[in-house]
């Protein structure tokens, strides 16, 4: 297992991880998955997808995120 150092733990994507979130927001292409490097810019694209409030987006995402290693 490879130690990810703490200024990129912010990076979420890996392969198993797009499918996830791909399977979570299907209104997300893989476009868009491919573009996303940060939780920030997670929230941001569900937020513009499904029309949701930050506060809304970033509440889902976070509760998704909730005990996943990144």
């Amino acid at each position: 297992m490879s130690h990810i150092p703490a200024n990129q733990g912010h990076y979420i994507f890996a392969g198993r991880h797009m499918r996830e979130v791909q399977a979570k927001w299907d209104r997300l292409s893989m476009s868009d998955l491919v573009q996303i490097k940060t939780k920030a810019q997670l929230i941001e694209r569900v937020q513009e997808q499904y029309g949701l409030p930050h506060e809304v987006a970033a509440q889902d995402v976070e509760i998704w995120n909730f005990g996943r290693r990144f």
